[in-house]
């Protein structure tokens, strides 16, 4: 049976090659893959980072994108669940719905039914708590202990419930966080509905993403289901990306009850928690995540990248883009790390990160393709197109005048990263994402699909209506 073998320059992992032991993809060196560190035995989530580019010109400054991989499992190691009955820890789950006139018909009732539904999936000493807003806000249930007379009330509750009257969105959301803030269990889920755009109250998108920040800083998660083609889903991403949740967009009502469903298993099956990403980086170089999802510190040589709780069953690609000082002919730089999570058992769990390279070459004889990695540029630059869209859609509900100066420099950047590709894909990938911003402009349900698949590129969300 052949060995594992994984290049020391682009990252990538592969059997052992017959021959010469060079890497299929760029040429670089190999090493063989041996087995982890004692202390990293018990650990179970897969990590990989590889490298788009793995030469430069010597004497001038680049940047470079490094792709992390994160891939937690469908469930945990025994050893690494919960010490409790479920395997799970206690949550607090907090459903903030719209009750405004636009939710009248088939969705205020399946709204009624998805938090009937969820009430109900929550275990005996879990925490729920249920709001309301429409013109004004209302508390149906304050947060409590689930049992069975918490769900026969929340069923009281939600049979009172009528569609009227405006959308006071954002005292919704501060409503739910204060009930939210109460439980103060491992995970705290708000999961905020609605299907029109806010008119009632703080509208200012980076406003109403402060509180979900502010929260989530405290130890709260907030996700967002937009629904229809009413909402603004520039703001329903700002507060999921802010809150360290998820964002979803359903067309139809009678998608709501299983995407509330999913979202609280997701919650639900956390598989790794407080995820950091530790890389050790050359002298000089700067780091910069490409995703609003994710934020990053760095101090000298060692930067951590916040990841956050990982859902089971979840791939995460997350692009880091690194500016690096100019070297000499036949010098090298390299990076490598570590990934950090806390297990449902509270174990605290490290996976050593593989080195890639970068080798500066004589400039003369450096050609602008030269060490790329096609596989691996090829998903940075959809890491890119999700991260343009998402940045446009911002921007384009901040200040339309800006948003245009924005869309130019985006297709300038993209451009730029596609001609790695070739100069035919770099037309294509214009042609195309003009066509696409177009489409964005006069067509909500466009404009919709593409932000929750750049989201979903980006944060790994799932789909629940298969």
């Amino acid at each position: 049976m052949p060995k594992l073998m994984r290049c020391l320059y682009c990252g990538t992992l592969q059997d052992e090659p017959a021959g010469t032991k060079t890497c299929s993809r760029c040429g670089g060196e190999l090493g063989f893959v041996g087995e982890p560190p004692a202390d990293e035995r018990g650990s179970y989530l897969q990590v990989q980072m590889e490298l788009d580019q793995v030469k430069a010109p010597a004497g001038q400054n680049v940047e470079r994108h490094l792709l992390i991989t994160l891939r937690a499992p469908s469930s945990v190691p025994a050893a690494e669940s919960a010490p409790t009955t479920t395997g799970r820890q206690p949550l607090g789950f907090t459903a903030v719905l719209d009750v405004s006139g636009s939710m009248q018909g088939p969705k205020i009732g399946q709204v009624v039914e998805a938090a009937k539904q969820a009430v109900n999936r929550l275990h005996d000493g879990d925490t729920f708590a249920l709001v309301a807003f429409s013109s004004r806000v209302k508390s149906l249930l304050e947060p409590r202990a689930v049992d069975d007379e918490t769900r026969q009330e929340a069923r009281r509750a939600l049979a009172e419930v009528r569609a009227g009257g405006q959308t006071a969105l954002c005292g919704g959301l501060e409503e739910a966080l204060k009930h939210a803030r109460k439980a103060r269990h491992d995970t705290n889920l708000v999961l905020l509905l609605s299907d029109g755009q806010a008119n009632v109250g703080e509208t200012d998108l980076e406003k109403v993403g402060a509180r979900a920040f502010e929260a989530h800083q405290a130890g709260v998660s907030v996700s967002t289901l937009g629904v229809g083609l009413d909402y603004n889903e520039a703001l329903m991403v700002e507060i999921a990306t802010q809150g360290g949740g998820r964002f979803y967009h359903v067309q139809s009502a009678a998608q709501i009850v299983p995407y509330v469903a999913g979202e609280l298993g997701e919650a639900a099956a956390i598989a790794a928690r407080d995820t950091q990403i530790h890389l050790d980086i050359p002298a000089g170089a700067i780091l910069m995540p490409l995703s609003a999802a994710y934020s990053a510190q760095q101090d000298g040589g060692h930067a951590v990248v916040k990841v956050g709780d990982i859902p089971c069953e979840t791939d995460l690609e997350i692009p880091v883009r690194v500016a690096l000082a100019a070297g000499p002919a036949g010098s090298k730089l390299s990076f490598e790390g570590y990934v950090t999570y806390r297990s449902p058992a509270d174990h605290e769990l490290r996976s050593t990160l593989n080195r890639v390279t970068v080798r500066f070459v004589e400039a003369p004889l450096f050609q602008p393709r030269d060490g790329v990695v096609a596989p691996i540029a090829e998903k940075v630059l959809e890491q890119i197109k999700a991260t343009n869209v998402l940045s446009f859609a911002r921007a384009r509900a901040k200040n339309p005048a800006e948003a245009e100066k924005q869309r130019m420099s985006d297709l300038g950047r993209l451009r730029a990263y596609a001609s790695l590709l070739g100069d035919e894909r770099a037309d294509t990938e214009m042609d195309e994402t003009r066509a696409f911003y177009s489409a964005m402009d006069f067509s909500p349900s466009v404009a919709k699909m593409g932000i929750t698949s750049a989201f979903a590129r980006q944060r790994g969300t799932k789909k629940f209506d298969k």
